[in-house]
């Protein structure tokens, strides 16, 4: 059964070029379906640039089971999410991203570590 998920971006023009440049690359992974949203209402995925968009955090139409990526060049140990984008975003770090957001995602309901990363909801 295939699975698909949404990711949007709050992020700079070319921020958001560049994770759609990298979905159109590597979002088709077998029984996993990544697309891209311009708007953060009903996603799965939104990727924050921390640095430029942090203020619009609370996030009007979020979601429960929303998963939000912190993209930073300032990685911090207290992040809010545990889910985090080094800038500059490179090709490797962003498979490795969805690879771990598919474990939260799929994972069961009955599962305490995908419980646990998914409320965090902005």
């Amino acid at each position: 059964m295939t699975c698909h998920y949404v990711i949007s971006v709050l992020a700079e023009e070319q921020d958001k070029a560049l994770v759609k440049s990298l979905l159109a690359a590597f979002g088709d992974r077998g029984d996993n379906k990544w697309t891209y949203q311009d708007t953060t209402a009903n996603t799965d995925v939104i990727i924050v640039d921390f640095e430029s968009h942090a203020q619009k955090l609370p996030l009007p139409d979020a979601k429960a089971g929303h998963v939000v990526v912190a993209y930073t060049s300032k990685m911090s140990a207290n992040s809010p999410t545990p889910f985090m984008l080094p800038k500059p975003l490179r090709g490797r770090d962003f498979v490795k991203l969805l690879e771990r957001l598919e474990d939260v995602l799929k994972a069961d309901d009955e599962d305490e570590f995908a419980k646990t990363h998914r409320r965090i909801v902005f």
